[in-house]
């Protein structure tokens, strides 16, 4: 019998034991082969064969699905799947899998301390401190009453509904635009629906969570930020490519909105001469919205489980391309 050839793609870890661990739980005689791919032709050849793959960052695209021979499952390290081709796995009855439950917690958090961090100035006020300067820092205004305040959360997806629940406990005013959610569902979380033009305009954050896909590719571009308040920010915690970088950076240049705070940006890392690395108005984060030791431990665990459940022949806990499979969808979609 030949051995399980299981291929991590990639991963950001210094090891994998977690997920060895975990895939050796189900008993089978397995290869397991750690690649550190950053393109299509640096898997070719070696995931041809796999019964499996975990992926984090690598581009699975159709050139990789159409060489794969005898895989069962897909499985992300995460809860985004724009960097693996559903259509193409669909077609070739490969399921794909992610940790929907993964880092709710932390980006949410992450989300609030953003927002707070803009809204009460707390990064001008810690650098005027650390040149000498004890008060206010000059032409920095005072900042507005959070409860007086509206935030917009585009996506209200499991990470969306986590920040709307915590906005609510700040007492902000809470708009959401997101064309799957049915006003009931919306008005459970003490939100309003909007449409995108009515939320860009009437809120002080807007706040993104939004998977990325050929419809929220550049969903906010220079149009979308003309409609923003001067006074209101910007927070991405979904993907770069959601906003357009270059509108983005006109927008903060010409003050067309006050600020914005980034976890993600289009090109990442980003080179060194990137422009809105410069802006003084601008918080970025390395993509690390989503750290914390409990939820890598989930990550890494939960994205071997999929690998171990379908090799089992059982079924992954979530499915993300069952319409391009031709699958029925699970009661929650």
């Amino acid at each position: 019998m030949p051995k399980t050839k299981i291929v991590v793609t990639d991963f950001g870890g210094p090891d994998i034991d977690v997920e060895e661990a975990e895939l050796r739980s189900s008993g089978l005689d397995i290869e397991l082969v750690r690649l550190n791919a950053r393109a299509p032709e640096e898997m070719f050849g070696v995931v041809d064969d796999a019964d499996a793959l975990l992926v984090q960052w690598a581009p699975v695209n159709r050139q990789v699905i159409a060489r794969l021979t005898r895989c069962k499952i897909i499985s992300r390290f995460g809860i985004g799947v724009d960097m693996v081709d559903l259509k193409a796995a669909g077609e070739r009855g490969i399921p794909v899998a992610n940790v929907p439950d993964y880092c709710i917690e932390e980006v949410s958090t992450s989300t609030m301390a953003f927002l707070l961090c803009l809204n009460r100035h707390v990064i001008p006020q810690d650098q005027a401190i650390h040149v000498g300067k004890w008060a206010w820092p000059q032409g920095i205004p005072y900042p507005v009453r959070l409860a007086t305040q509206t935030l917009g959360v585009v996506g209200l997806g499991n990470i969306g509904r986590a920040v709307a629940r915590k906005a609510n406990c700040l007492g902000l005013r809470v708009l959401a635009h997101d064309p799957f959610i049915k006003p009931e569902q919306a008005a459970a979380l003490q939100v309003t629906l909007a449409s995108l033009e009515e939320l860009l305009r009437a809120s002080d954050y807007v706040s993104l969570h939004c998977p990325l896909t050929a419809e929220t590719r550049h969903l906010i571009g220079a149009a979308q930020l003309a409609m923003m308040k001067p006074t209101a920010y910007l927070i991405n915690m979904s993907r770069g490519p959601v906003v357009d970088q270059v509108a983005l950076y006109q927008a903060l240049v010409n003050k067309e909105i006050a600020g914005a705070a980034l976890d993600v940006l289009e090109k990442e890392p980003p080179l060194a001469d990137e422009p809105i690395l410069k802006l003084d108005n601008v918080i970025l984060a390395p993509h690390s919205a989503s750290a914390s030791n409990e939820a890598l431990v989930q990550l890494r665990v939960d994205t071997a489980r999929n690998v171990v459940l379908a090799l089992r022949g059982q079924m992954p806990r979530s499915i993300v391309n069952r319409k391009e499979l031709g699958w029925p969808p699970t009661k929650a979609n």
